[in-house]
């Protein structure tokens, strides 16, 4: 349990900020059961003395720089579990209100949340152990597959989505406010954007919401191992379904290993994609087709480079080449 020594967080200033909203919490005044710092926000469980009442989860962004860019991030992740939940989208949890100003009681924008019960998924090459793995790995599909269907929704090309981002950052980059990234980099980037997508991609206007975080500490699982529900959808949008129907996160080539698979990824990606190989429906034939094929890896990790500053400069200094796991370089782009 983490702790933050800040006397405008105090349990009585949370709970007179969550009343303000017209949550009513009751004659009995509420209580902080646990903390949880993430990278950008802090979580604090809200419970009550009367057991019928489901606890609350506030989270304040305490850690993301800048008031503008907190602010923005909530109003964006409230639209997003709205979204969700006028669609009954079963794996994430529902807004109970928010405040998007400074001016409350606990002096910070903040948002209130169904709490989830369980813990964050423990996950590496060995944990969780068969046959608990394979049942998560098919959950966790099912989530990707009820995402995609839900919010598959047509937009501009996926070439023109694509471009836009890229040449936004050209220009940072030219402006000088992108320092380890080269307009020459920018150019191999936006060159490399057919190849990657092929003709059929670049055309397709098919777009869906992709959470954009899809990693263990995310994912809350009950004390058997089952899955619960997914948090912290802050970086969640709408994107080309060659993004949004692509591999999860969790399961992606490993930067440590140099960019590779470990033998333990390749068997957990055979059974995810298996999980769902026989479904009939859109949104299964749209990950059939961004989760396969001997680019897979390379094409994962160029799409992460249009969003990620940080992948698009590793990428650059391969050469847009990642490593397999045979120690080979992977079939160039170039």
């Amino acid at each position: 349990m983490a702790t933050v020594e800040r006397p405008h967080l105090a349990v009585h200033n949370i709970a007179a900020a969550v009343s303000e909203l017209g949550l009513g919490l009751g004659r009995e005044p509420p209580s902080i059961e646990t903390e949880h710092r993430g990278g950008q926000c802090h979580v604090f469980q809200l419970t009550f003395k009367d057991k019928e009442r489901d606890s609350l989860a506030v989270r304040v962004p305490l850690y993301m720089p800048g008031d503008d860019a907190k602010i923005h991030a909530l109003e964006a992740e409230v639209k997003t579990l709205q979204i969700l939940e006028a669609k009954q989208f079963p794996w994430a949890p529902r807004c109970r209100g928010y405040s998007l100003t400074f001016a409350n009681p606990i002096q910070h924008p903040f948002v209130v949340l169904t709490w989830i019960a369980g813990s964050p998924l423990q996950w590496d090459d060995h944990v969780p152990p068969p046959p608990l793995r394979e049942r998560l790995l098919a959950q966790l599909a099912s989530f990707q597959l009820s995402l995609v269907e839900c919010t598959l929704a047509s937009s501009v090309p996926a070439a023109a989505f694509f471009e836009r981002i890229m040449a936004n950052r050209r220009k940072r980059v030219q402006d000088g406010k992108l320092p380890g990234l080269s307009d020459q980099d920018c150019l191999d980037q936006q060159r490399l954007l057919s190849t990657v997508l092929g003709d059929e991609g670049m055309s397709e206007t098919a777009l869906a919401m992709d959470h954009g975080d899809l990693q263990p500490d995310n994912i809350i699982v009950d004390a058997d191992g089952n899955m619960q529900s997914v948090i912290d959808w802050a970086f969640a949008g709408m994107v080309p379904i060659a993004r949004a129907a692509g591999l999860p996160r969790f399961l992606w080539p490993s930067e440590s290993l140099g960019f590779a698979s470990s033998p333990a990824t390749q068997r957990d990606r055979q059974v995810y994609t298996a999980s769902y190989a026989s479904q009939p429906s859109q949104a299964a034939a749209y990950m059939r087709r961004w989760q396969g094929g001997n680019d897979m890896d390379l094409r994962t990790l160029y799409l992460e480079s249009i969003f990620s500053k940080g992948m698009h400069s590793s990428l650059a200094q391969l050469g847009w080449q990642p490593i397999s796991g045979q120690n080979e370089r992977q079939p160039s782009f170039k």
